[in-house]
């Protein structure tokens, strides 16, 4: 494997398990390299930007949080994931995933009740 694909695996596992990693340049700092050669790299090996991986990571972790730890506030989840705001989450959300978090919240509790029901019966 080339050095370029070394680099483009060690982004992806950079991304994939630094919850600290929120921008590109984290992950060029961390890597020892620039943003730009992140960028030729990941879209040669993988076919999306580091910027769109990360983002991936953040709505994931987002969704599951939301999911998982209904108390949990919308905010905090936000600003714990590197989002400015609750509403550049909720923007994010949106646009990416066609719901809201508040929306998606709403329909995993609900399943849950009625898995929970179904289990019940």
């Amino acid at each position: 494997m080339s050095d370029e694909g070394i680099l483009a695996n060690a982004m992806m596992d950079m991304i994939g398990t630094c919850a600290d990693v929120t921008r590109i340049e984290d992950v060029a700092a961390r890597l020892f390299v620039s943003p730009r050669t992140l960028q030729r790299a990941a879209r040669k090996y993988i076919g999306l930007s580091p910027s769109a991986l990360i983002r991936r990571r953040r709505l994931q972790e987002a969704a599951d949080r939301s999911r998982t730890d209904p108390a949990t506030d919308l905010a905090a989840i936000a600003a714990e994931l590197g989002y400015t705001d609750h509403a550049h989450l909720t923007n994010d959300f949106q646009k990416f995933l066609g719901f809201t978090p508040s929306t998606y919240r709403q329909s995993a509790l609900q399943d849950q009740a009625e898995n929970m029901a179904t289990v019940d019966s």
